[in-house]
């Protein structure tokens, strides 16, 4: 047990430490442009939150499980079809992501101004006046206030599908968006299988039951949220035409392990 602790141990230090690194040698090789640079905050952060993302997963190996991994690839997913949709129109769409977040932002301020008009005076009012001046002064730092639309469609106006296809991500969509979906959403295909069990009473006909299923951690969840890495890093790679010095995030998998200790993959999902 101490031994595999160990190896645990040293895997989620080295991949931790691999992606640091390398996060900051791509990024470091992206030729930007002056005259956009709102466009490469977005596409940067996003870079960094998928980065972000699977480093959170590395730091707990008791989440990687269908119950909780799935909410981290989910996001990963989610994160690479918009970056690499954005990639295709870098200028536009990313003004087009800006603006309605920013829109977003502005409907919550909003919604805390019209309940501290109803509040008594007290500390939870101060509190959230003051929280109303932060996110104010945000939004306003980006853009003038006038100037901002909150747009309650989607920001790109289009479907995730219709993202993914135009971004050549619908293999992604259709095996792992979904799929994950399932369990970020709590449906139906998802709790019957990791949140029930079966009676055994015949009389009962064999109804499903809610059961605590503990589940053990499964490096295979990591390895795909590797992958999701690697593609986010492909796009940017690609987009710019970058010729990274470090391994790419699946090559470095698999030069750490011997391809006989390669984490199996069982789900349908785990192909995409």
């Amino acid at each position: 047990m101490s031994d595999h602790m160990d190896e645990l141990r040293a895997l989620v230090q080295d991949y931790e430490a691999y992606l640091q690194s390398s996060f900051r040698e791509l990024w470091q090789k992206v030729p930007i442009d002056p005259s956009n640079l709102e466009a490469y905050s977005v596409i940067g952060g996003l870079l960094s939150r998928q980065v972000t993302l699977s480093i959170q997963l590395a730091r707990s190996p008791a989440a990687w499980n269908g119950h909780a991994a799935s909410l981290f690839l989910r996001a990963q997913t989610d994160l690479h079809i918009t970056l690499a949709w954005i990639l295709g129109d870098l200028v536009d769409r990313a003004r087009k992501y800006v603006l309605h977040g920013l829109g977003e932002e502005k409907l919550i301020i909003e919604q805390y101004k019209k309940e501290i008009e109803e509040m008594p005076d007290c500390d939870l009012r101060s509190q959230m006046e003051q929280l109303v001046e932060v996110k104010t002064a945000w939004v306003s730092s980006q853009r003038h206030e006038w100037m901002v639309e909150v747009n309650l469609g989607h920001w790109a106006h289009l479907d995730t599908r219709s993202m993914a296809i135009e971004a050549d991500c619908e293999g992604l969509y259709k095996f792992a968006y979904k799929p994950f979906s399932q369990s970020a959403h709590s449906m139906w295909p998802h709790v019957s299988i990791y949140n029930c069990r079966q009676c055994e009473s015949p009389l009962h006909r064999y109804h499903l039951i809610p059961e605590l299923i503990d589940l053990h951690g499964d490096p295979d969840y990591l390895y795909r949220s590797c992958k999701y890495v690697d593609r986010s890093y492909e796009s940017i790679v690609k987009r710019f035409g970058i010729a990274l010095p470090v391994p790419m995030p699946l090559q470095w998998w698999s030069d750490y392990f011997s391809d006989d200790e390669l984490p199996s993959e069982q789900e349908p999902n785990a192909g995409a």
